[in-house]
C-alpha cells in the first residue's frame, strides 16, 4: 500500500488581524477577524478548491499561503520548510517555487511595460539568464499559454480580458513554480472564456505537475477542477472534503445554503432552497460560538457557546458541525 504524499503546502491555525484605525489620531478602534485559527493543506500535484461570500477571507488566505500577507499566529510550512521563519534573500529565493494569479487581469498587469518586460520580470528580479534567453523564454511561455510571440512588443491595451489572464499565468509559470494560487482568476471573464482558462489551468497542471489554491465563486468552477474543497465562512473553514462527495452530499448547514443558490439547467435536478436569515455578522465584532449560528436553522444553544473545530466525518471529509454529524443529511440524487 502506498503511503500518502507530504502536504506541499501546510498551514495549522493561521490568524490574520487587521487593524481599523478611527479619529484624528488614528488610533486603533478595533481588528478584521479576516482569517482566525485556519488549517489547511495542499498536496502535490493537487487542486484545492476555497469558496466562500465575499468578505470571508479567502483571497486573504491566498496571500497567507504565498506570504504577501504574514499572519500574526499559526506556522505555514512550503515543502517541510518553515517559511514564516524566513526573510530577505531566503525568502526571495523561495519565491520562485510559489506564485499568485489575481482577479482582475485589468489591474494586474503593469500598462505601461510591454508583454515581454511584464513575462520576463521575474528572470531578471532572480537573475536567471540574460536578455536573449530571457525573451526565448518568454516566446515559449506565450505558446504554451496559446498566445503567439509576436505579442511580446506589445502593451496590455492591447489584449482581451481571457488575453490578458493569459498573459498572467505566463508571468506566474516564468520561474517553473510548483504551487499558484489562483485568486479567482476567472470571475471577471465571459463565460465562454472562463472555459478556456479553465482547461488551460488543467493543461499547464497535468504538464507541470502544478498543484493549486483554486479561490472562486463559481462552485461549478470548483466543482469541475478541483480535487478537494473547503468551504470558508467569517474567517473559518466550516466543511473540507473530496469535491464529489461534497458536492453530492454536503454536511454543513451553510454549504447546503451554498449549493442550493446554484442555478442547475435541468429543473428536476435542482436542490431545495436552503433560506438564510439575516446578515453575515461583521468580521469586528464575531459572535461567540459557532460563526453560522446567528443563522442557521440547526443551532442549538451549545453551537452560540463554543465554536467547534474542524470534526472527522470519515472518507476524508471534516465539517465544523456536531450537529450534522448526529443525523447526517442524505445524498443528493
Amino acid at each position: 500500500m502506498s503511503l500518502p504524499a507530504a502536504p506541499l503546502v501546510e498551514a495549522r491555525d493561521l490568524v490574520v488581524r487587521f487593524p481599523v484605525r478611527r479619529g484624528f489620531l488614528r488610533r486603533v478602534a478595533g481588528h478584521v477577524h479576516a482569517v482566525d485559527g485556519v488549517s489547511l493543506d495542499v498536496l502535490p500535484g493537487e487542486t484545492v478548491g476555497l469558496v466562500g461570500e465575499t468578505g470571508c477571507g479567502k483571497s486573504t488566505l491566498g496571500r497567507c499561503l504565498v506570504r504577501l500577507v504574514r499572519p500574526d499566529s499559526g506556522s505555514l510550512r512550503f515543502c517541510g520548510e518553515d517559511l514564516l521563519a524566513l526573510e530577505g534573500r531566503a525568502l526571495r529565493e523561495r519565491r520562485r517555487h510559489f506564485q499568485i494569479v489575481f482577479q482582475d487581469p485589468y489591474a494586474s498587469l503593469n500598462p505601461r511595460m510591454n508583454v515581454e518586460s511584464i513575462v520576463t520580470e521575474p528572470l531578471v528580479i532572480h537573475g536567471i539568464g540574460n536578455r536573449e534567453t530571457r525573451r526565448e523564454a518568454a516566446a515559449g511561455l506565450l505558446r504554451q499559454v496559446g498566445l503567439d510571440p509576436s505579442a511580446l512588443s506589445r502593451y496590455p491595451r492591447d489584449f482581451s480580458g481571457g488575453q490578458r489572464q493569459r498573459i498572467a499565468i505566463a508571468r506566474a509559470l516564468a520561474l517553473d513554480p510548483k504551487f499558484i494560487v489562483l485568486d479567482e482568476p476567472v470571475s471577471a471573464l465571459d463565460v465562454s472564456v472562463q472555459a478556456q482558462i479553465v482547461n488551460l489551468l488543467q493543461d499547464l497542471q497535468e504538464q507541470r505537475g502544478l498543484s493549486y489554491l483554486f479561490i472562486a465563486h463559481g462552485l461549478q468552477v470548483v466543482a469541475h477542477l478541483s480535487n478537494r474543497v473547503a468551504v470558508m465562512y467569517l474567517g473559518r473553514i466550516v466543511e473540507e472534503g473530496p469535491s464529489d462527495a461534497l458536492f453530492a452530499s454536503p454536511l454543513h448547514p451553510y454549504t447546503r445554503a451554498l449549493l442550493s443558490a446554484v442555478p442547475e439547467p435541468d429543473p428536476s435536478a435542482s436542490r431545495p432552497p436552503v433560506p438564510l436569515p439575516g446578515e453575515p455578522p461583521s468580521p469586528l465584532s464575531p459572535p461567540p460560538g459557532c460563526r453560522f449560528a446567528p443563522r442557521c436553522p440547526l443551532a442549538e444553544p451549545a453551537c452560540r457557546r463554543e465554536g467547534p473545530g474542524l470534526l472527522e466525518a470519515g472518507d476524508g471529509r471534516r465539517v465544523a458541525c456536531p450537529v450534522t454529524l448526529r443525523s447526517p443529511i442524505p445524498s443528493v440524487p
